[in-house]
């Protein structure tokens, strides 16, 4: 089993995703009609890589992710794709949507299969598409990985995914050790080859890439939420006009740079839910006084019939 294994187990989120309905009390639910979305609340470890697996005690000190919002990705530097051509990742962080970055190496069979498994599922729950509002980098970390290995996995993960348009936008790359380190050290990404073992030892993060080749977003776990990679991608978008369900989205959750995930933003939602309580209070007055209104004004505007005024008339005489 892949070194990986006891460094990723400290990046996990120990949590199952959680339902939250963002209309609640607050009547968001005018706004959000039957939609609800998840969120894993519970605490995460920061990425700190245990040292050794399997009994072994290693020194991982080079293993984890220092994270760098302000640096671009280096787009002149050169990969190979499936078939073998030589491409530069300008081609792909062309700044006209988000890219998704995850490392891995094809020979791993274990937990970076994994990995690559569980982000496929997570994109078949995203409302948008790969290839289309956005892309995704799955790059090897080892430089001795093979061209087949790659195409074997690229198969396996198109085929989970399931939509044709991937077929363009879900990069699998290879690249010489001088290449690799240039892209990881440019997001701050750090793995350990052990050489006694013949394995990795690496962090489980994905990073989610700006327009402009900046890294927007850490998102940690060998299982990332996909309501966190939703976000992640919305608030990368920088050329995206949102639909009204993504701004709510976007108000009612927040980033927490400390834990790697995003969480509801009490504030933004009481604040949120304040103003709305006010407008269908106002609301109500306003309907209760115009009904009134309306209601004072027909009985002023009813005439007298003929018959009432004369027996009215009469009736004071007659008391005269």
């Amino acid at each position: 089993m892949s070194l990986a294994l006891g460094a990723l187990a400290s990046f996990s989120r120990a949590s199952s995703s959680s339902t939250v309905v963002l209309a609640g009390g607050l009547a968001f639910a005018g706004a959000w009609g039957a939609v609800s979305f998840a969120s894993a609340q519970q605490p995460v470890t920061r990425p700190e890589i245990a040292p050794g697996t399997g009994g072994r005690e290693m020194a991982l000190q080079g293993v984890g992710v220092d994270e760098r919002f302000d640096v671009a990705v280096p787009r002149d530097a050169t990969f190979r794709d499936h078939t073998g051509r030589v491409v530069q990742l300008g081609e792909i962080v062309d700044g006209t949507r988000p890219v998704i970055l995850q490392f891995v190496y094809y020979s791993c069979a274990t937990v970076c299969d994994l990995a690559m498994s569980n982000l496929a599922t997570t994109l078949v729950q995203q409302p948008w598409t790969v290839g289309t509002d956005f892309d995704v980098i799955t790059v090897s970390m080892d430089p001795h990985d093979s061209v087949s290995d790659m195409a074997a996995a690229r198969g396996r993960l198109l085929g989970r995914y399931g939509r044709t348009e991937a077929e363009h936008g879900w990069h699998f790359l290879l690249g010489d050790e001088a290449q690799i380190a240039r892209l990881a050290d440019a997001v701050g990404y750090r793995f350990h080859w052990d050489e006694p073992s013949q394995q990795f030892a690496h962090p489980a993060v994905l990073m989610v890439l700006q327009d402009s080749g900046a890294v927007g977003r850490y998102l940690y776990g060998l299982e990332v939420p996909a309501d966190d990679v939703r976000l992640g991608l919305l608030e990368a978008a920088q050329n995206h006009s949102m639909t009204t369900t993504e701004r709510v989205l976007s108000f009612c959750f927040r980033y927490d740079q400390h834990d790697g995930r995003y969480v509801l933003a009490a504030w933004n939602i009481m604040r949120g839910g304040g103003a709305l309580t006010v407008l269908l209070l106002g609301g109500f007055l306003l309907t209760y006084w115009l009904r009134e209104r309306r209601k004072n004004a027909r009985a002023s505007e009813t005439p007298v019939s003929p018959t009432l005024a004369s027996t009215a008339s009469t009736s004071s005489a007659t008391g005269g």
